[in-house]
């Protein structure tokens, strides 16, 4: 089970503040960061269609500095199936110090990766204001 959920907090005509939150049945995790609303619509393009190829990486970066989420998408070996590495970048505590999660979303059809793709760029476009995407047994 897994699942990342890109949600927009404000907003304006080029910038949004975005919050992503990722989980795993054994890890968690959420941040806030700014990014492009060209950079949403340029990370659901570079996805569109994932995987292409049997042995295919692609890798994301949205946000910068402190606040920020990385993406990891690749193939199983032979098995149609895809899993995402998410990185999450933030603060904790008052100190300043930094916090961060890395782990696997497992089991991703190329079908969720499409729609998870779509609603990227209608989040960049400013139709959406989520965008989600979670395994074949993520319950909704």
């Amino acid at each position: 089970m897994g699942r990342i959920t890109l949600t927009i907090v404000s907003q304006d005509k080029d910038q949004c503040y975005l919050q992503a939150a990722a989980k795993s049945p054994s890890y968690s995790a959420v941040t806030s960061f700014s990014c492009t609303t060209k950079a949403l619509v340029e990370f659901g393009k570079s996805i569109k269609g994932f995987p292409r190829a049997n042995d295919e990486t692609e890798e994301y970066s949205l946000g910068s500095g402190m606040g920020r989420a990385e993406f990891t998408f690749q193939t199983v070996a032979s098995t149609g199936l895809c899993e995402l590495w998410v990185r999450i970048k933030g603060l904790q505590g008052e100190a300043g110090q930094s916090a961060e999660s890395y782990f696997p979303i497992d089991y991703l059809e190329p079908s969720a990766i499409e729609a998870f793709s779509r609603e990227l760029i209608k989040l960049g476009t400013g139709h959406s204001k989520a965008a989600e995407l979670k395994n074949q047994f993520e319950k909704a």
